[in-house]
């Protein structure tokens, strides 16, 4: 399944040239016929695609505008017929979840399986099919921002950390590492599939405390970083203060929300430029971000309606309440019109960067840092995608709030009511806090269980899990 190319000579023009002419949109006579054969092809093969769009013998032509959107919540409660190969089960899905010795491994040979809880709170289980990691490969290696930090590159290869003549840059991902998220098990089957690379690759533990990250990442001393945004946040902090003394070419974040001016403050901490992504463990190659800070979207693979609370479309330049995203690349698990909670806002004008794709801002994630002093008097900085992933991997709970309400208390707040025990979910809660708060240096913090249900953001209607009221 071959991308589409921007013109019949892309295959062997520079990178250079191609960055000059600009990438254009999709043809939509292309688009057209991927999102009408993922339709045919769903409505063949999933028992819960023919009864949601209503298909029958005698259906009439199907518009569009028209297909009912559908969420997590509903197709997980559909899983088995919603896949399109019957080898696939919910209750077998789960048995190969439930071994993390098989993180970035196939299930049945032939699928990658990820989790997400998303901002909603509600878990998800996501399988991709190898033409879906193929589609998402290429556009990674053929899309992505490349630029670096040239000037740097045989600097750091004197240092040894490039392999013989610094033709094997090393990478590292700081990230969730003890489920099968889509980070790290795309990084870990990357890592199989290429084991030139993968030698110079390793993985860090995002909830590991940070002076081990830093002596970890500095011993390595990565050409190429990826984590989250609050992640790379504290990592700056860690090089400003001289903890850190990294020379890398360029990173990479995706997962959260970056402002243009942390981004800027990150690249001049660190010297290298900072390339952010938008994807997703429903979709993981949604749009990659220009030097512009604008993310163009892989308009050929993906599909992106900016709607409103009632699911009407939004016009351009206005803030959508969430967005209908359909996958054209993956076919064992159909997503059409799948409402995504971020709000986006699409450019009603082509990009200055030369790149003709639509292009937009999104408001993901935007949980807050919370910042507590430690014995010794120093303020200690945990990054909000630290702490729950702390939380969720500990205790299995996804819709959840931590509150800082003092320099030195956290309120948590926990949605017990699916639970069928709710006290031994309250208990291996405060349990997987408190040893996550021992382990960064944070013993003494006041951790106190409140029996309120967590609160919904009244203006954006998510879930933020973290939330700092000092």
């Amino acid at each position: 399944m071959a991308l589409q190319q921007d013109e019949p000579w892309a295959g062997w023009m520079t990178p250079w040239a191609r960055a000059t002419l600009g990438p254009r949109a999709a043809e939509p006579s292309l688009v057209a016929q991927r999102r009408q054969s993922l339709l045919q092809h769903a409505h063949a093969r999933s028992a819960f695609y023919r009864r949601h769009h209503g298909v029958t013998e005698r259906s009439a032509p199907l518009v569009w505008s028209d297909l009912p959107p559908v969420t997590k919540p509903v197709l997980m409660q559909a899983f088995d017929e919603w896949v399109t190969d019957p080898a696939i089960t919910l209750q077998g899905v789960q048995a190969f979840l439930r071994d993390p010795a098989r993180i970035g491994e196939d299930f049945l040979r032939r699928y990658a399986v990820w989790t997400s809880s998303g901002t909603s709170g509600e878990p998800g289980i996501f399988v991709q099919d190898s033409a879906a990691l193929a589609v998402y490969s290429t556009l990674l290696e053929s899309r992505m921002d490349r630029r670096f930090a040239t000037q740097r590159w045989w600097a750091l290869a004197a240092t040894g950390a490039m392999g013989p003549w610094g033709l094997r840059p090393r990478s590292a991902l700081v990230a969730a590492l003890d489920g099968h998220y889509a980070g790290v098990s795309f990084w870990s089957r990357q890592c199989r599939f290429n084991p030139v690379t993968g030698s110079e690759s390793r993985a860090f533990s995002v909830t590991a405390p940070i002076g081990q990250l830093c002596d970890a990442l500095q011993a390595w001393r990565p050409a190429f970083l990826a984590s989250y945004p609050s992640m790379l946040v504290e990592l700056a902090r860690q090089q400003e203060a001289g903890r850190l003394r990294l020379m890398p070419l360029a990173l990479w974040s995706g997962g959260e929300g970056l402002a243009a001016s942390t981004r800027d403050w990150i690249e001049s901490v660190f010297g290298a430029p900072v390339i952010n992504d938008y994807g997703a463990s429903e979709c993981l190659a949604i749009a990659f971000e220009c030097p512009h800070g604008r993310l163009h979207l892989n308009d050929d693979w993906v599909l992106m309606e900016p709607v409103d609370a009632q699911d009407q479309p939004v016009p351009a330049g206005t803030a959508s309440h969430a967005v209908l995203l359909t996958n054209l690349a993956n076919r064992v698990q159909p997503l059409i019109r799948y409402r995504l909670g971020d709000s986006v806002t699409m450019h009603p004008d082509d990009c200055p960067c030369g790149n003709h794709r639509p292009s937009f801002t999104v408001e993901g994630r935007c949980d807050d840092t919370l910042r507590f002093p430690n014995a010794a008097g120093e303020v200690v900085h945990l990054s909000p995608m630290a702490v729950t992933t702390a939380l969720e991997e500990g205790a299995d709970v996804h819709r959840f709030q931590l509150r800082q309400t003092t320099a030195d208390a956290l309120e948590l707040r926990l949605d017990v009511s699916l639970s069928a025990d709710p006290a031994a979910l309250r208990a291996a809660s405060l349990q997987a806090l408190q040893a996550y708060f021992a382990k960064q240096g944070l013993p003494g913090l006041h951790l106190n269980l409140s029996d309120e249900a967590p609160a919904i953001d009244p203006r954006s209607g998510k879930l933020r899990q973290v939330v700092c009221e000092v």
